[in-house]
């Protein structure tokens, strides 16, 4: 008969055997935070969520910026599309994100939200949201949504509240131009700032030339880096941080009142038009070409229809509801492509849908620029029209996490 063994003398071989498993899969414990964050920074976005939940060291380092600049030096990152909505009759702006089939999905939005006239600027991971206007007053306050974990957190104001200011992000700055109040523009210093990231602190820029209007059109070509914009009366502007020279450049846009959402995809500028269309020029002509090809996309964005919801109510008639079919929001995404959004009645059904589609562009014989929908799709159901639901589209940009 087989003798139980003694205690102690399992004892020290389980010990043993304890220790030769954690020599075989070393733990994180004893490694420095930069070394994990290097190993970290290679696993997927799913994964890392599951990580989180290990400790709370490792749900520090997935939250920490030195993650996300990590993954970002080695090309480990995935493109999202952001989208921020102002749905009626809710004030509050709410923002969404472009999932992979091809649906908005919510994610958390701030309570100290500017309901209107923000600007917004995309900084490596995140969107800074700048300016605007709460409880009917200009504010400076500026709020950063960090889009990989989806949270938000107050930087520092900027020294004047700004409505509606130009702002773009060009050579690690963001630089913000006018929407300042009236007796704000009489001291030239105050009509632009720069915010530095790194330092999170802002400095008034100087070196501008004091303006009588304010900027409705920025962008920037990475390439040269060099900020192109336009002002109320549709005079044009260069400016080159780096010179920190900011000069008209004498060019008029050459359809005047028909331009919005500028992007730039390559060294090309594109917007949207009237009835669907998309037009493209050269920066420093601003003479304005449709896109062609797209004549499907603009059969459906033309014109407008009117739509009757049956609810009687005492003797009130039946409510009447203008359904404009044109694109409401224009923007590039990281493919280089451009993507736009637009209101449409659902077919069979008496409920609105904010639709979107995806078009690449190329650069054919002749110079002339065509277009090509890759996907149209329905991403955000607004139901009945009854409810009188209807839906802007303030921002949209692609933010690579």
């Amino acid at each position: 008969m087989r003798e139980h063994p003694d205690p102690e003398e399992v004892q020290p071989h389980n010990k043993r055997r304890k220790k030769m498993n954690e020599e075989a899969s070393p733990s994180w414990s004893g490694l420095p935070d930069e070394v994990v964050v290097s190993c970290m920074a290679r696993v997927s976005r799913l994964d890392l969520a599951a990580l989180s939940l290990v400790s709370k060291r490792h749900r520090t380092l997935v939250a920490s910026p030195e993650l996300c600049r990590t993954r970002s030096l080695i090309g480990c990152t995935e493109a999202s599309l952001y989208v921020c909505l102002r749905i009626l009759p809710d004030p509050t702006p709410r923002w969404f994100v472009l999932t992979g089939d091809r649906c908005l999905r919510p994610i958390p939005s701030h309570p100290c939200l500017a309901t209107e006239s923000s600007s917004f600027v995309v900084v490596d991971w995140g969107i800074y949201v700048i300016g605007g206007i709460i409880n009917g007053d200009p504010t400076s306050d500026v709020l950063f949504l960090d889009c990989f974990s989806k949270t938000w957190r107050r930087v520092p104001s900027m020294k004047m509240a700004r409505v509606s200011p130009s702002a773009s992000f060009v050579e690690g700055k963001v630089y913000v131009f006018g929407g300042c109040r009236v007796e704000d523009v009489d001291d030239s210093s105050n009509w632009a700032e720069i915010f530095d990231p790194k330092t999170q602190t802002w400095c008034r820029y100087i070196t501008t030339p004091k303006m009588a209007l304010n900027l409705i059109q920025i962008v920037v070509i990475e390439e040269e880096k060099k900020v192109y914009a336009v002002d109320e009366d549709d005079q044009s502007f260069n400016f080159l941080p780096s010179e920190g020279t900011f000069w008209r450049s004498g060019k008029k846009d050459s359809m005047l009142g028909s331009r919005n959402d500028w992007c730039v995809i390559g060294k090309l500028l594109f917007c949207r038009g009237t009835r669907g269309r998309i037009l493209w020029c050269q920066p420093d002509e601003l003479d304005w070409k449709e896109v062609k090809g797209l004549e499907e996309l603009q059969l459906h964005l033309s014109g407008f229809r009117y739509i009757f919801s049956y609810i009687f109510i005492g003797d009130q008639r039946p409510t009447k509801t203008i359904v404009k079919y044109d694109i409401s929001k224009l923007s590039s995404n990281s493919a280089g492509n451009i993507v736009v959004f637009w209101n449409a009645h659902l077919a069979d059904s008496e409920s609105m849908g904010l639709w979107s589609a995806e078009i690449s562009v190329e650069r054919r014989e002749g110079g002339e620029i065509w277009g090509k929908i890759e996907w149209s799709n329905a991403v955000f159901n607004l139901g009945p029209l009854s409810d009188s639901y209807s839906v802007n589209v303030l921002f949209s940009a692609s933010v690579r996490v």
